[in-house]
Order: structure tokens, then sequence, then C-alpha cells
């Protein structure tokens, strides 16, 4: 039987995505060693990699990920297109839901064509998926107990749960739309996947030579990211609300809110931190925080952070873009992030943080953003894979 759930709607807050690098580590979201993002290659590059692959034995198919700051450029994606038969291109962008009285809780959304997605998956869970009609990523479903047949009103339409797809195959979105759903709120096109069997430094030459857009870009395949998603260094949204709580918020102007009282309450604390003082966070976080500052104490590197140049924590908001539109929630917002030597690690810039801090802070489960697509060297946060 059909639960019908309380009217929600959904408004979209489109921008740039989140700008990332990322490895994997035993336990924690790690920088990985990759080319340089945004490095083009030349044509006779290109060329001289595609003759190589020509002559060589046919590799197994891979699946790579193709992904930049601020969405994928039309003229990439209509290149991209062109040239490779299995490419799924993936929308995304920050949704609201509407849950009464002027709250809203932020999603993570997507919007896949299902047809050209089924290279992307095997199972054919999101093959019936199309206008009226959603799927929800494994984790999403069963944070919220809901299972196919269930109704969600969005934006005054009623769209039934079509399938609960695994999070591997809808990037651990937490809901996602049909492209050709005119009413879908997901409209940027922020990542492609491509199945080929090309070589990975062939794939990559070759979309490079395409690509000649000012952002950077980012290429991955399977084993270089837990998700091949945009923003693949950070955990996806439905897995920080999983560990650390989901929350409404109230009273949003421009890129703050303020939360549920409820969430900030049983969640967010002020405590005594050594070499910091007093810190504002998540009560995880802040002990977190507390173990990475003991240990540099023990170590007798204290001095690798300046008191005074920490820029806090729980900050409720969305991430800040210089077009003033975003693709999510800061991590601030659930007081799970900080920021660290702030005035020599400007975002955009290499940063000074000594690596030792940097391997102290990763020890205790924090990712650093100062690896990212767009580097953010004074920004730690929440990175513990679930």
């Amino acid at each position: 039987m059909r639960r019908l759930l309380q009217v929600l709607t959904l408004v979209v807050s489109v921008g740039v995505g989140f700008a990332l690098a990322v490895a994997f580590a035993p336990g924690v979201v790690t920088p990985s060693l990759t080319p340089e993002p945004g490095k083009k290659a030349t044509t006779t590059s290109a060329a001289t990699s595609t003759t190589l692959a020509s002559t060589t034995t046919r590799r197994e198919a891979a699946t790579y990920l193709v992904w930049s700051t601020g969405g994928l450029p039309a003229g990439l994606v209509a290149a991209l297109t062109a040239e490779f038969e299995d490419i799924s291109v993936v929308r995304g962008d920050a949704v609201e839901l509407d849950v009464g009285e002027g709250a809203f809780v932020p999603l993570d959304g997507l919007a896949i064509d299902p047809e050209s997605h089924g290279a992307f998956d095997p199972g054919g869970d999101l093959a019936d998926l199309r206008p009226g009609f959603v799927a929800l990523g494994e984790a999403s479903a069963d944070f919220r107990g809901l299972g196919v047949g269930d109704v969600l009103t969005v934006g005054g339409v009623d769209y039934e749960v079509s399938a609960i797809a695994p999070d591997s195959v809808v990037g651990a979105a937490e809901i996602v739309f049909a492209q050709a759903d005119a009413l879908t709120p997901v409209t940027t096109d922020r990542y492609v996947l491509v199945s080929t069997d090309l070589a990975r430094n062939v794939f990559e030459d070759r979309v490079r030579s395409m690509y000649d857009g000012p952002a950077p870009l980012r290429i991955r395949t399977e084993g270089e990211s837990p998700w091949l998603r945009h923003g693949d260094a950070v955990l996806p949204q439905i897995h920080i609300k999983r560990a650390l709580g989901e929350f409404a918020y109230v009273d949003r102007s421009g890129s703050e809110f303020s939360p549920d009282p409820e969430f900030v309450d049983a969640n967010i604390v002020t405590t005594e931190v050594e070499i910091l003082g007093e810190v504002r966070c998540h009560r995880r976080v802040a002990e977190m925080l507390d173990g990475v500052m003991g240990q540099l104490v023990q170590e007798g590197l204290g001095h690798l952070v300046d008191p005074a140049g920490f820029a806090g924590c729980w900050n409720p908001r969305y991430i800040k873009s210089p077009t003033g539109r975003s693709s999510g929630v800061s991590r601030h917002a659930w007081g799970a992030a900080v920021d660290l030597n702030a005035p020599s690690n400007a975002v955009g810039s290499a940063g000074t943080q000594d690596p030792r801090l940097v391997a102290v802070m990763a020890e205790w489960g924090f990712t650093w953003g100062g690896d990212w697509l767009v580097p953010d060297p004074m920004h730690f946060e929440y990175g513990i894979v679930p």
C-alpha cells in the first residue's frame, strides 16, 4: 500500500560543484596523487595515443568519470557524446525539501536518462524511471525508511518511488529524477560516465584535447575514487547525514539559514580544545579535533597550528561561490569542518600547511581541502568512509 507522505516542495539551488581531489585509504577519504587537473593535451599527444591504442590488443571496457568545477560546459558534453557510444550525462543540483511551516531539508539530487545510463546500471534498477517517478539511492531510502510505491509530492506533483538503486549506480544521490521530466528541478550537467576500452592515459588525452573551458577538469576511473560522481573527494551528503544527523532549516537568506533548534541542541557543542581554545562543532567532530590537538602537543608539533588562525567550525550555510549560487550545503552547517591557519591558506592557493599536520588530521578522520580541484588548504572536514 502506498504511503502518502507530507507535501514536499523541491526548490533548486544551482551552482558550482565541489572542487575536489581524492584517493582511497582504509577508513578515511584522503587526497591522491593524480595528473594535474585542467592540463590540456596537445593535438600531437592525442593523435599519438590514438595510434598506440589502435595497434594494441583490444582492452576490456573501463568506466571513466569526467567532471569540472561549476558543471560541464555544453561544448564538452556535445563532443563527448559524439565521440563515445556508451556515455551517460548526469545532471546534479542541490534541492530543498519543503516540510511545512517554512522549513526545508536539503537533498542531493541527480537527474539521469535511464536509456543512456543503462551501461552503468547493470541491474536495470533505473530502467523504468520516467516522468512522474523518482528513484532513491539505497542509503537514502534506508535512512528515511522509504520504499518502492511510496509517494512524494514535489512542486505540487505526486512522484512515485519506482526504484531503490545501489549507491554505486546513482552516485550515492538522495533522490534521482528522469531528465525527460519537464518539471524536474535538477538541470545542471554535473558529470559524465563513459565506458570505453581506451587506456587511462589515452582516454585522458582524448578528453583534454576536447576541453577549452577555464575551470579545472577532473578525470577518474574505477578504483581511483570511492564514488564516481562530481565532488568525489568528500563523503556524499547522505553519508554525512547518516553519521552526523539531518536537519531542517528556516529563515534562509541567500546562502545563510537557521537550522532546526532540536538538531543544534542535540549535536552542536561548545567545548575547550587544546591549542585552539573554545570551539563550536558537532559533538563527534569536536572529539576528533580534540584528539588531533592532543596528539600534536604530545608529539611536539603544537606549533603547526596558530590559534589566531582558527577560522571556525560550525557555520550553517550553503557553499559559497563567486556566482552566489551553490550545488550543496557546506559541511560547516553540520559543524563537520574546521578552518585552520586561515590567513596563509586562502582558497585557490597552494597554502602553507605542514604535511605533518595534514597527516595527523587524516589519522583522526579528517580529509583535507588542499588537494581539491580548486584548493582550499585551510579546510579540513569529516571524511570517515561509512
